[in-house]
């Protein structure tokens, strides 16, 4: 360390001194904690840089079970950097943007195999990965398949990206697992969210069941290529055993796939078929077939009448 440097830092000690006589450094851990709980992971880390004993406090595991990063654009560089820096075995929760980085180009960076690599080194117990605005486009430097992702999730949210959603011999490369060892599928997965990324497709969709077997949650809201096909229903369907809540919202289905839905999804607990223009309210006595639905997101004059038969059903009840 040179005599500038040594120098440097006594200074910054003498000044780290001067700042704790301050009314704030008399105030219990526990004090502390509970403050520094409503802080960003950026003001965390600012926090950090204050003094020895902040740095103590903002490192404590309890506020890192949770990472955001989508709170202010960063680069792929940036991300990278700080999951280098910051490794955790307690986060179970990672939540990256891409996009709010490149605004100005218009496109979303690309997910990098080195920007998975860290994700996998640096969080071995991520439970939740939420990604946003990336690019998974065929590229040398990309992610070719979905399960190149940490294979141990139980939720995965992918918002706003934009995936191969056919390649050139016309299957759907990103979600097919086919080329993979079955081992490698998210057999843990609980939660999928592929919201407003407009490229999926229903295609791209039946590849789910030998992906993910064991979805509790399924979020196509605001996928408009997803149509209704006999391959999507009988996606759908597969998880008549398991899946509990099914958001649709802005996709093009019609009246025969919510027929189809009402007739083995019987466990949904919420549906989302809101901005979907080729359902009718010809559905509704469908809908008052599901018991355990208890949230229903649709139109208006469809909800309405969903509304009204759910209590003319309620009133028959009491009456017998």
């Amino acid at each position: 360390m040179s005599l500038n440097t040594r120098n440097k830092r006594r200074r910054e000690l003498r000044e780290e001194r001067v700042l704790q006589d301050g009314f704030i450094f008399q105030l219990p851990d526990e004090t502390l904690l509970k403050i520094l709980k409503y802080f960003t992971t950026a003001e965390l880390i600012t926090a950090a840089g204050i003094c020895h004993w902040f740095r103590t406090i903002a490192y404590d595991s309890d506020f890192w079970t949770t990472i955001d990063l989508t709170t202010k654009p960063y680069s792929n560089r940036e991300v990278m950097k700080f999951l280098h820096r910051f490794p955790r075995q307690c986060t179970e929760v990672l939540k990256l943007s891409g996009g709010s980085a490149h605004i100005n180009s218009g496109k979303p960076p690309p997910f990098t195999e080195q920007l998975n690599s860290l994700i996998h080194t640096s969080y071995p117990n991520l439970r939740y990965l939420h990604l946003s605005r990336y690019d998974f486009h065929t590229n040398p430097r990309v992610i070719d398949n979905i399960t190149d992702l940490p294979a141990n999730l139980q939720g995965l949210y992918l918002t706003k990206c934009e995936m191969l959603a056919t390649d050139m011999s016309g299957s759907s490369a990103f979600l097919q697992s086919a080329n993979k060892p079955a081992s490698l599928a998210f057999r843990q997965l609980e939660i999928l969210s592929f919201e407003n990324s407009a490229c999926l497709s229903a295609k791209s969709i039946s590849y789910l069941p030998t992906l993910c077997p064991n979805l509790v949650e399924l979020n196509l809201n605001g996928c408009f290529r997803i149509v209704s096909t006999p391959m999507l229903i009988d996606t759908l369907l597969f998880y008549s055993k398991t899946l509990r809540r099914l958001y649709l919202g802005g996709t093009r289905i019609n009246d025969d796939t919510i027929h189809s839905l009402c007739r083995k999804l019987k466990r949904l607990n919420i549906l989302d078929i809101k901005d979907c223009r080729h359902v009718s309210i010809n559905i509704v006595d469908n809908l008052l077939t599901l018991k355990q639905l208890t949230t229903l997101i649709a139109d208006e004059n469809i909800r309405i009448l969903y509304e009204q038969g759910m209590t003319g059903g309620d009133e028959e009840e009491k009456q017998d």
